[in-house]
């Protein structure tokens, strides 16, 4: 399988929530291959809360509106009251900020809390717009192209 339809397979069963199909295809991830999936996740949920924030996350967008990114860090708090772990909140506000002017928010965070934000997040905005999740193709290309706009500047 190319690397290409590797990372899209793996994607799109994250997106969709289909927890085997993720576990499954990881197992055909070479060491590099972690990274680059790390990387797609961020571009997806940088395409999926462009849904709530407006356009240009990740893509030097900014200032976020600090109402409604309060807003929806209470909205992600009630929904996640009986989650184990909890969610880290402040991480997940650092990771939406960073994704909307201030880049310097995400250097705290070691890479495995960068994960786990993103994923949180992603399931938060697929819970929101269903439709997304329904349509993983549309998340798929959209996060691709704003990895294309990380990689070529």
């Amino acid at each position: 399988m190319k690397p290409e339809e590797l990372h899209r397979r793996h994607l799109a069963a994250l997106i969709t929530g289909d927890a085997a199909e993720t576990e499954r295809v990881r197992r055909w991830f070479k060491p590099l291959d972690h990274a680059t999936a790390a990387m797609y996740l961020r571009a997806a949920v940088a395409a999926s809360l462009e849904y709530r924030f407006g356009p240009g996350a990740g893509l030097g967008a900014g200032p976020i509106d600090y109402d409604e990114l309060a807003a929806f860090t209470a909205e992600i708090r009630r929904s996640s009251d009986t989650a184990e772990p909890p969610p880290d909140h402040l991480a997940i506000e650092s990771v939406v900020r960073a994704l909307y002017g201030e880049p310097h928010l995400l250097e705290p965070l070691a890479e495995h809390q960068r994960a786990a934000t993103h994923h949180v997040l992603l399931r938060k905005q697929i819970e929101a717009r269903p439709w997304l999740g329904a349509n993983p193709g549309h998340l798929i290309d959209r996060a691709k192209t704003t990895m294309t706009a990380w990689v070529l500047g």
